[in-house]
């Protein structure tokens, strides 16, 4: 069996081994899989402001996940550990349950409660991320609260081209730390296309910052657990007949294990899990078409079935070795989901373009902890949608839409202390979503836009019907989140070096889903902390966000961005956990010659509330942190490309989830062959 060493060699040899082929490999995207507002007559795509994050961002910054490649971005905030270790993302104060994710317009995110471990999606197969921040497309779908997240895959656009990277990392003191592997390639034939593309992440260990303080649980230097495998799949074949007519039918299998590093913060109370999963595997098999039809008339349909596999186990001590307690398990979720949507898109007139969508999405949701009866939780979602572009000239238009959601509860199924299952009562919730924009374009290169949007929210399956091992009592009749979004964005360039872009926002969110204290003879576990998830939640959201590049001159480029938010829970004295009220991102890149680079980037972000500590009598806070990084990156020829840096270069210690600490200073090679 290969050492990590020996794999990491076989990676590189790989590279030296790849085509001779003198060409640049680029990143096209996969038209197919973008959902774009229509905004103008010049072009179909709006940037409101800068939400977009192309292959190139994430390779330069090291983004190799999707939460991370999306912690650049002005108002999304990252958390990253908790006692699922996973890495979630907050837009503007909506986490992943209200901002689905969508892989080229198509649903993945986890059918159970919602959310999905973006540190369990890569992007070395992705050409852009797509950011909608309130005003969403209507053709997204349903459950759109606060926005939506769409990872567009790749597709090729010369006869044969692609990439072959591998890298290594370590920890300060140089000590091995894992590898990273990814393959790209691909080939456009006028008629028809195929892109393929594989990836292996393998996270060995990481090192805690110097500056942390040991406590009973985590005694610092190497962080136990802390690891992570992901290997990823995805393959395409494509079909283009003639101009504007497209079919492709894509499959995509990651495959991940993770540990969970244990809490390490000063909560006295709190005690450790010791969890890990040796299974987080997902699948998806998904069709997209376009047809068009005279010279302003298209078609899209998408058909897609996505399967995801998980299983967590909680172990008795930090041994990892028996399960013998009350409080460890093995809990098994088996999902399947399958679905379908339809977008006709024509211009009733010269001025107006008409898009009509609808949606299903059928999610079965299958859990037990081993040894347990297998408890099975279905629904059923529709959507309808019309969205209505107006151009008033080629710089002006007005955008309208509204979407009409509905889910019904098909089965839902728990489980007694008698280890029977009994069935829930079905029920179903529906929800109207109306928006208008309105676009202003003076410029090619400036923007204007004033939005105000109605979105909504399903309450989850865990939402609605889980018992929290004890600690809730389940409510069926959970109803629909709402909030209104208003927004003032603009972008351009106010000289020719400098380019600036901005927005000012409120969301007024009401019928937010909160814990409600209940007496401890409600609740199952005995104890303490029992309680309900009930719609009383008012939350109003006011901030800004700010971002800017400038071209100092051929060889100097400084940008970043910032936001400010003021989230204010107008219902009780609960705090809005995982959101800094302040967050900045900041660059400089120095071209030295044409072969030499170097790139310095931070992050600043202030305190964020986690949660409240084990005895309920004070909230805990993540303190706020800078951290820097750099790298230099050389270009041997046009084929070859080779990079060094070193991560959190001041080695602080800092956490995104109080007690959860990332990694302290680390160090990383990579080595491209482009062709």
């Amino acid at each position: 069996m290969f050492t990590n060493h020996k794999r990491l060699k076989v990676a590189v040899i790989l590279a030296l081994l790849a085509s001779s082929q003198v060409s640049l490999a680029e990143v096209s995207p996969f038209n197919l899989g973008e959902i774009n507002v229509t905004t103008t007559k010049q072009q179909e795509d709006t940037s409101l402001s800068d939400n977009t994050i192309t292959q190139e961002d994430m390779r330069l910054f090291n983004r190799e996940t999707v939460g991370t490649a999306l912690n650049t971005l002005p108002g999304i905030s990252m958390t990253q550990g908790g006692q699922r270790n996973e890495q979630l993302v907050q837009l503007r104060g909506f986490d992943l349950r209200q901002v689905p994710v969508f892989v080229d317009g198509i649903p993945v995110y986890v059918t159970y409660d919602g959310y999905v471990d973006l540190g369990r999606f890569n992007t070395f197969d992705l050409s852009k991320i797509q950011v909608s921040k309130g005003f969403s497309s209507v053709l997204y779908g349903p459950n759109t609260l606060g926005g939506a997240i769409n990872l567009v895959s790749r597709k090729p656009v010369k006869e044969f081209e692609g990439s072959i990277t591998a890298g290594m990392k370590t920890d300060r003191n140089l000590k091995f730390n894992g590898y990273t592997t990814d393959v790209n390639m691909g080939g456009n034939y006028d008629t028809w296309y195929w892109q393929a593309n594989t990836s292996y992440v393998d996270n060995e260990r990481s090192r805690m910052s110097s500056d942390y303080t040991p406590n009973r649980f985590e005694n610092g230097g190497d962080r136990e657990r802390a690891y992570n495998r992901d290997g990823k799949i995805n393959l395409k074949i494509g079909l283009t007949p003639s101009e504007g007519n497209e079919y492709s039918l894509n499959y995509i299998n990651q495959q991940g294990t993770k540990g969970s590093p244990v809490y390490a913060g000063n909560d006295s109370g709190r005690g450790a899990n010791y969890w890990d999963w040796p299974k987080w595997d997902k699948e998806s098999l998904y069709f997209i078409s376009r047809t068009t039809f005279g010279s302003s008339t298209y078609l899209k349909i998408r058909a897609f079935y996505d399967k995801f596999k998980n299983v967590l186990e909680s172990f008795d001590d930090a041994r990892y070795a028996t399960m013998t307690r009350n409080s460890s398990f093995t809990s098994i979720y088996n999902d399947d989901t399958y679905g379908a949507s339809a977008e006709l898109g024509f211009d009733i007139a010269k001025t107006n373009t008409l898009k009509l969508s609808a949606h299903y999405k059928h999610d079965k949701h299958e859990e037990h902890n081993k040894g347990n009866p297998i408890q099975t939780f279905e629904d059923r979602t529709i959507s309808l949608g019309i969205e209505d572009s107006h151009h008033f000239t080629e710089k002006l238009s007005l955008v309208t839409g509204v979407s009409y959601d509905k889910r019904d509860t098909i089965k839902a199924e728990g489980l007694n202390n008698l280890n029977q299952i009994y069935a829930f009562p079905n029920g179903d919730a529906h929800a109207w979503n109306p928006q208008a924009g309105l676009f202003y374009k003076p410029t090619e290169d400036s923007d204007i836009h004033l939005t105000v949007s109605r979105k909504s929210r399903f309450a989850t399956m865990k939402d609605r019907f889980s018992g929290r091992f004890g600690r809730a009592v389940p409510n069926p009749d959970l109803a629909t989140e709402r909030a209104t979004h208003y927004e003032l964005g603009a972008g351009a360039f106010v000289l020719p070096e400098l380019k600036l872009q901005g927005a000012v926002f409120f969301i007024d969110t009401k019928d937010m889903i909160q814990s409600v204290s209940l007496p401890n003879s409600a609740c199952t576990a005995g104890g303490g902390n029992c309680f309900q998830f009930r719609n009383i939640g008012k939350v109003q959201s006011q901030g800004i966000e700010l971002g800017g590049t400038w071209f100092a001159s051929d060889n100097v480029e400084v940008g970043g961005n910032y936001t400010f938010i003021n989230r204010d829970n107008l219902s009780n004295d609960q705090q809005l956990t995982d959101v800094p009220r302040q967050k900045l991102f900041a660059y400089s890149k120095w071209k030295i010659n044409s072969a030499l680079q170097i790139l310095a980037s931070m992050e600043a972000s202030s305190s964020r509330y986690s949660r409240q500590n084990q005895a309920l009598t004070t909230w805990l806070s993540a303190k706020g942190f800078a951290t820097g990084n750099i790298k230099a990156m050389y270009a041997v020829n046009a084929d070859w490309f080779a990079e060094a840096g070193i991560n959190n270069i001041l080695d602080k210690n800092y956490a995104y989830t109080e007690g959860f600490y990332m990694e302290g200073r680390n160090m990383f090679v990579n080595v491209t062959r482009k062709f």
